[in-house]
């Protein structure tokens, strides 16, 4: 648990001082993970999500030691509520949201999954998934937290595992 305490603090000085720019205007945001997937980059993606005939906003998240880009589609149902995140690849999907101030990540709801659960569960690790269940408990804009996705996700995915992402 300290460790991943000192990891959440090392994660926000970076997103503070390190994320280069704000993704508005087809720039990138970029930063580093903390983890074996190394740097991020996060840019407006060309191939939108869509949800129930509605575009989201998406995003390619894509880091420098893996091949495969992280797509993240950004759901707000309700205005005054903050937003849904849904995390997805080929292979793993999950969701991080935004409730009452209170951003952490949660199991893909039967909504929005595409990805057999089965096969989620196998790939989901336990201890990470209950640490992230509360990330930060202010408000934080949409890049800051786009910027936590990045760092976080990567613990989500069980080490034997990501050799196929």
């Amino acid at each position: 648990m300290k460790t991943k305490l000192v990891l959440f603090s090392i994660c926000i000085a970076i997103l503070s001082m390190g994320a280069t720019a704000k993704i508005k205007d087809g720039k990138a945001m970029t930063g580093n993970s903390l983890t074996e997937f190394g740097k991020y980059t996060i840019v407006n993606s060309e191939a939108p999500m869509v949800y129930d005939n509605k575009v989201l906003e998406t995003y390619e998240l894509t880091y420098e030691n893996v091949g495969t880009p992280v797509r993240i589609g950004i759901l707000c149902e309700d205005e005054k509520k903050c937003k849904t995140f849904i995390v997805r690849t080929e292979e793993f999907e999950i969701e991080y949201a935004c409730r009452n101030n209170i951003f952490g990540v949660k199991k893909i709801e039967p909504r929005f999954q595409q990805l057999p659960k089965e096969e989620m569960e196998l790939k989901l690790d336990k201890v990470s998934y209950y640490s992230q269940r509360v990330i930060c408990q202010n408000k934080k804009s949409q890049d800051d937290l786009l910027g936590l996705i990045a760092c976080y996700f990567p613990d989500l995915v069980k080490d034997e595992y990501q050799a196929s992402f």
